[in-house]
């Protein structure tokens, strides 16, 4: 009976996540466009090959006022990020240029780049139709990173 209800609650939480997944791409290009979305972590991984699986609590967040980042950071730094303790990459700029460009066989590639200067360089986020998403982030002072996911849109 224990098992049961657990099953129910587990079910009944997935049946209320609208993860883009679910959702058409219409939907997911209005969120593109209205720069309205948040991309979700799942794996990230390293320039030398290094991939780790990761839990729910890392993102990258876009809205028309700024885009705010809470991923990790394992590899090598190559100067030290004043007041920065944790060891990830953890950033947002308020002022950034944001430029989509449709793929061949569906989806967007999006390239973020902050206007004013910042430890981030570039920002490249590819979405598939279907809300899986790659990320990969280039910085001044570390070396890049990679990160796929899902979006997940803002109701």
């Amino acid at each position: 009976m224990k098992n049961l209800s657990i099953l129910f609650l587990f079910l009944l939480s997935l049946s209320t996540m609208t993860f883009a997944q679910e959702s058409d791409s219409e939907k997911l290009q209005q969120a593109i466009d209205d720069k309205n979305f948040e991309f979700l972590v799942r794996q990230a991984s390293g320039v030398r090959g290094r991939s780790i699986q990761l839990n729910s609590g890392y993102s990258l967040r876009v809205s028309p006022e700024k885009v705010v980042s809470n991923l990790p950071f394992f590899g090598r730094a190559y100067s030290a990020t004043p007041g920065n303790t944790d060891g990830g990459l953890r950033f947002e700029f308020p002022d950034y240029s944001y430029e989509v460009k449709p793929r061949k066989k569906g989806g967007w590639d999006i390239t973020i780049e902050p206007n004013e200067h910042h430890d981030v360089r570039t920002v490249y986020l590819t979405i598939q139709k279907t809300g899986n998403a790659s990320l990969r982030i280039t910085s001044n002072s570390r070396q890049a990173m990679s990160y796929t996911g899902i979006i997940r849109l803002e109701e």
